[in-house]
C-alpha cells in the first residue's frame, strides 16, 4: 500500500486537533438550534478509517487507530459505505439531512475572516442553509486565532456566482481580505512572513511554494500570482544573503574555536616542533577536542594549521628581534655611560676599552655575554665600533666648526683692514704708488693692524699689496680714457685750477678741493661728448653726481696733471732761464707746457701731505 507523504500525515493531524477545539469551542445544544457532535472512530482498525483531502484536492484516507494513511481507497471503508447505503432507513436519512444543517459560523482570531462548520466539515464559503449575517447565528463563540483547516481550503480565486444566494460571501471575499492589512506594504509583509514560516528555501520552486503555503490564510495577502511571485523573489533573494552570511559565520566562529583549540593544545605537544612538525603527526592530540570537528574539511583544518604554525613562527622570530634590539639599546647605554666617564672617546681601541673596566663593569648586564643568542661577543664589538664611529663623526663635526669659524672671523677681520686702508686713502694718507715701508709704521698702532697680525706676521702686507695692486690696475684702465677726453678738451691748464700766464707761486698755493675734481670731470664729459663710447666710459669713471669715491681714478688723474705742471715750472726756475733765451725758451716752454709723459716717463713724485 502507498503511503501518502509525511506532510499530508502532519496535516491529518492538524486536522484532528483542530476538530476537537472547534468541539469544545462550540456553543451548548439548545432546542433551536441543535449542534451535532462528530462520530467517534470505533476502536476496530477496519471502523477507523476517514476520508480527506490534500491541499491539491486529491482525496486520500487516514486510519485513527494504526496512524496509517494511503491515497487508495481501504476495502473495510467500501464495504462500510454500501453497508450504510443498504440498510440506510427514511429516518437515518432525515437524521443525516438534519446534521448537515448544523452549520455555525466562527471567525479566526488571526485574520480575522469568517468560516464555517457542522462538525464535520469546515468551509470558508457561506452555506445556503444557514440564515442571512445578521443572524444571531454568527455571535456565537469563535476559535482561537491560529487555526488550520485541512478538509477544504478557501478558493484562490473565486468567480462571481450567478446566484445571489449560494456561497453566501462569493463577491465580498477579496474585499474582507484586503480589509485584513492597513495598507499593500503590510499585506506583502504579511505574505512573507508567511514564507518565512514555512521556512521556504532560496531554491524552492514555485509549486512546492504554492503546495506548501497555500493552506494559509496569509497566501492570499498578495491579491495575484504576480504579486506572489515578486514577493518569493525577493524573499529568496533576502533569505539567500541572510543565510550566506550565516554560514559565512559560522566559518569565521568554527576557524577561531579550531585556532583557540591549536593554541591550547600545541605548545604542551611534546612531539610538535614549529616548521617541523607535520599535521598528521599531531592529528590524533587535536581530534580528541570537540573543537577540532568545527571546521568540516579536513583540507581546510590542515591549511589552517600550517597557516597558524608560520604564524608562530613568525611572531617567535619578531620576539627574538626585540630582544636583540634591547641588548643592543641596553649596550649602547653602558657604552655611553663610559664615555661621560673619559673612558671611552674617539680614539679609543676594543683592547684599551676592555683594559680600563674593572670586574664588576665587565659583569655588568647590559655588557656581559647572557645568552649568546640575543648578544655575542662579536656583537659587543660591532656596537663599540659603530659608537666609536659616531663619536669620531662627532669629533670632525666639532673641528670643522671651529675651522669655519674661524675663517669666518679672519675674514671679517681682513675686511675690517681694508676698509682702513681706504680710509687712509681717502685722506690721501695712501696713493698707488706709496710703499709698505712708508705705511707700516703709520698703521700699526691700529687696532685692524693688530687683528690680521695675529693671523700672521705677513698677512698685513699682502693685504696692503693686494689693496694698491688693485687700485693701479684700475687706474691704469682708466687713464687711457680719461688722457683722451683730456687732449680733446684742448688740455686747458684752468681745469686744473692753473692761471695760463704761468704764474707758478700763486700755482703752488691753490689747493685741489673735491669741487676742482668734480669740475673737471664734468669738463672731460663735455670734451668726451662727440664719442659715444669715450662719453659712457668717463661717465662710469667720474661717477657724476653720486657719492664721490676716495679711489676715484678721476681725482688720481687731476693730482697727476697738476704734479706735472708743478714739476715743469720748477725746472724752469732752477736753469734761471732770462732774456732772450727766456723770450726764445717761453715759446717752446709754452708748447710744452701740459704735455703728458707716457706712463712710465713719469717722475715718482710725492704728495704732500
Amino acid at each position: 500500500m502507498n503511503r501518502p507523504p509525511p506532510q499530508l500525515q502532519q496535516q491529518q493531524q492538524q486536522q484532528q486537533q483542530q476538530q476537537q477545539r472547534m468541539q469544545q469551542q462550540r456553543p451548548p445544544t439548545t432546542a433551536s438550534t441543535p449542534t451535532a457532535t462528530p462520530t467517534k472512530a470505533a476502536n476496530s482498525p477496519d471502523a477507523a478509517w476517514t476520508e480527506h483531502r490534500s491541499p491539491a484536492g486529491v482525496p486520500y484516507y487516514y486510519n485513527t487507530v494504526t496512524g496509517v494513511s494511503t491515497y487508495e481507497r481501504p476495502a473495510a471503508l467500501s464495504s462500510k459505505t454500501t453497508a450504510s447505503a443498504s440498510k440506510e432507513t427514511p429516518s437515518s436519512a432525515s437524521k443525516a439531512a438534519r446534521s448537515k444543517s448544523k452549520w455555525q459560523t466562527y471567525t479566526d482570531e488571526k485574520t480575522g475572516k469568517k468560516y464555517y462548520s457542522d462538525g464535520v466539515t469546515t468551509t470558508w464559503n457561506r452555506p445556503s442553509e444557514l440564515p442571512p449575517e445578521d443572524s444571531s447565528d454568527d455571535k456565537q463563540k469563535q476559535p482561537k486565532r491560529g487555526v488550520s483547516f485541512q478538509e477544504e481550503q478557501p478558493p484562490k480565486k473565486k468567480k462571481k456566482s450567478q446566484s445571489g444566494g449560494s456561497g453566501g460571501g462569493g463577491g465580498g471575499s477579496k474585499s474582507e481580505e484586503q480589509s485584513l492589512y492597513a495598507n499593500k506594504a503590510e499585506a506583502i509583509a504579511a505574505f512573507k512572513g508567511l514564507l518565512l514560516a514555512k521556512d521556504i528555501a532560496p531554491t524552492t520552486k514555485w509549486a512546492d511554494v504554492v503546495r506548501i503555503c497555500s493552506d494559509d490564510v496569509r497566501w492570499e495577502a498578495a491579491s495575484t500570482t504576480g504579486e506572489r511571485k515578486q514577493a518569493l523573489a525577493e524573499y529568496q533573494t533576502k533569505r539567500a544573503n541572510e543565510l550566506r552570511d550565516v554560514k559565512r559565520q559560522e566559518k569565521v566562529r568554527a576557524k577561531e574555536a579550531y585556532q583557540r583549540l591549536l593554541t591550547e593544545v600545541l605548545p604542551k605537544e611534546k612531539k610538535f616542533a614549529p616548521g617541523a612538525s607535520r599535521f598528521m603527526d599531531i592529528r590524533d592530540s587535536l581530534s580528541k577536542d570537540d573543537r577540532f570537528y568545527a571546521v568540516e574539511d579536513e583540507t581546510s583544518r590542515e591549511e589552517l594549521f600550517y597557516e597558524w604554525v608560520e604564524e608562530l613562527r613568525k611572531k617567535e622570530e619578531r620576539g627574538k628581534r626585540n630582544k636583540r634590539r634591547e641588548a643592543k639599546e641596553a649596550c649602547i647605554a653602558f657604552l655611553k655611560g663610559k664615555e661621560e666617564e673619559g673612558k671611552l672617546t674617539f680614539a679609543s681601541t676594543w683592547s684599551t676599552f676592555l683594559s680600563s673596566l674593572d670586574k664588576t663593569e665587565l659583569a655588568d648586564p647590559r655588557f656581559s655575554i647572557s645568552t649568546p643568542a640575543i648578544m655575542s661577543d662579536s656583537d659587543r664589538q660591532l656596537y663599540f665600533s659603530d659608537f666609536v664611529i659616531e663619536l669620531q663623526n662627532a669629533e670632525d663635526e666639532k673641528r670643522r666648526r671651529i675651522r669655519d669659524a674661524r675663517r669666518r672671523a679672519e675674514k671679517a677681520q681682513r675686511d675690517a683692514f681694508r676698509e682702513k686702508l681706504a680710509e687712509l686713502a681717502k685722506k690721501g694718507l695712501i696713493v698707488p704708488e706709496t710703499r709698505w715701508r712708508g705705511i707700516e709704521e703709520r698703521v700699526s698702532g691700529e687696532t685692524e693692524f693688530e687683528a690680521v697680525q695675529a693671523q700672521g706676521r705677513e698677512v698685513a702686507r699682502e693685504l696692503f699689496e693686494d689693496f694698491v695692486y688693485d687700485w693701479k690696475e684700475e687706474y691704469r684702465r682708466d687713464r687711457m680714457a680719461l688722457n683722451r677726453a683730456w687732449e680733446m678738451g684742448g688740455k686747458k691748464k684752468e681745469l686744473l685750477g692753473l692761471e695760463s700766464n704761468g704764474d707758478n707761486g700763486d700755482d703752488d698755493k691753490k689747493k685741489t678741493t673735491s669741487a676742482a675734481v668734480e669740475d673737471f670731470g664734468k669738463s672731460l664729459l663735455e670734451a668726451s661728448a662727440g664719442s659715444p663710447d669715450l662719453y659712457g666710459e668717463i661717465r662710469r669713471i667720474t661717477n657724476v653726481g653720486a657719492k664721490k669715491n676716495p679711489l676715484s681714478s678721476t681725482q688720481l688723474f687731476f693730482n697727476e696733471l697738476r704734479a706735472s705742471y708743478h714739476s715743469a715750472a720748477k725746472n724752469l726756475t732752477k736753469n734761471g732761464h732770462n732774456g732772450k733765451s727766456k723770450r726764445d725758451g717761453g715759446d717752446e716752454s709754452s708748447e710744452d707746457e701740459g704735455e703728458i709723459k707716457e706712463e712710465g716717463e713719469v717722475e715718482e713724485t710725492k704728495k704732500d701731505t
